[in-house]
């Protein structure tokens, strides 16, 4: 595991600008929840068109992406980047995309010209449907007063939310792949996977959703077992009858948080003649956890250009067949996740947040 070293000299007052007012980790969002109908608006976009609810849903429903500042927030302006490159895959389920913000359209014209983003940038100065979805930063002053917390809606045709995604903290935030994941069960983009050699008697393959993120962006991490023909591996339960069951545990880090292993339910399997049921896995069993690069005073340095976050771990399970069982197995397990510079450019000074 390393971090590029990177020589950037941080301020108090630039750590706090590039932050922001930040959510405590695991805080609640508020604002309206999926089955509300969405608050009706018109806005300007960063070409100065008139866009409205109507104007801006395709024909399975839109993605509106709240934001805080395009002017100056680096993990704003990383999504912006990021959700661009995930347009072509929604718009292909009949989806479109749009994102919001406090800003002026002066300022989102700036940043779409300079970042290449052509989906609507939607500007609300006033931040009145901010107010009306109920997700305005409260705690934000100075010239953040009005921003929104960050994340996703998606919005269905007749104007019902139907799904909503927010991160835990400013930088901790969703990747559009992994909203298109939730939303259609795989990712937007093509990710990179491996399979794993002298794993005897299961394939295993690794793999996750994002191959390049914004730095504390949330990327899941996914390991793939097919146990071969007439062969199954154990799940957790199994232990109390001497079996080891899969296992997959991350390396901590001081460099990135993981969250907890998700593992799907398993099947059960009776052996009679051994008066036991069993929990087991026969089939292709995924399993995943969310990562992603710590964001402190202590990094922040380490993101001023491009760098690379090593995520490590380890694999253990138990293949067997109706008649024979094999030896435990364990098997290191790596992944490498691309992380940006931050955009720290803000707009020209005559039209900046004050």
């Amino acid at each position: 595991m390393y971090w590029k070293a990177a020589v950037w000299r941080i301020t108090v007052v630039g750590l706090a600008l590039l932050t922001g007012s930040f959510m405590t980790a695991g805080q609640e969002v508020g604002g309206l929840q999926p089955g509300a109908k969405a608050p009706s608006f018109t806005l300007q976009d960063q070409t100065g068109k008139t866009q409205n609810l109507s104007s801006l849903t395709g024909p399975k429903g839109l993605v509106l992406l709240f934001f805080r500042s395009a002017d100056w927030c680096p993990f704003c302006k990383g999504q912006l980047v990021d959700l661009e490159r995930s347009q072509n895959a929604f718009a292909a389920k009949g989806i479109q995309i749009a994102a919001l913000s406090y800003d002026s359209p002066a300022i989102l014209a700036d940043f779409a010209k300079r970042r290449s983003i052509t989906y609507p940038l939607l500007s609300n100065p006033t931040s009145s449907v901010i107010d009306a979805f109920g997700i305005r930063n409260t705690q934000a002053t100075g010239m953040q007063v009005g921003i929104p917390y960050p994340g996703y809606y998606l919005i269905d045709p007749d104007g019902t939310i139907r799904k909503r995604f927010f991160g835990s903290g400013v930088a901790n935030r969703w990747t559009a792949s992994n909203v298109y994941d939730a939303l259609f069960n795989g990712f937007s983009l093509p990710v990179p996977s491996r399979q794993l050699d002298a794993t005897p008697h299961v394939t295993v393959t690794t793999s996750q959703s994002d191959d390049e993120v914004t730095p504390g962006f949330l990327v899941k991490l996914l390991v793939s077992l097919t146990p071969g023909p007439e062969t199954h591996v154990y799940a957790a339960g199994a232990e109390k009858m001497d079996y080891r069951p899969v296992s997959v545990k991350i390396d901590a880090s001081d460099l990135y948080t993981a969250q907890n292993v998700s593992y799907p339910a398993p099947e059960t399997m009776n052996f009679p003649e051994l008066h036991q049921v069993v929990p087991v896995y026969t089939g292709k069993t995924v399993l995943s956890t969310i990562v992603s690069a710590q964001v402190n005073s202590k990094t922040m340095p380490s993101f001023a250009q491009e760098s690379e976050m090593h995520v490590t771990g380890q694999l253990e399970y138990q293949a067997c067949t109706a008649t024979v069982c094999f030896p435990p197995v364990g098997a290191a397990l790596e992944w490498t996740v691309k992380l940006r510079p931050l955009d720290r450019d803000r707009v020209p000074e005559a039209i900046q947040h004050k």
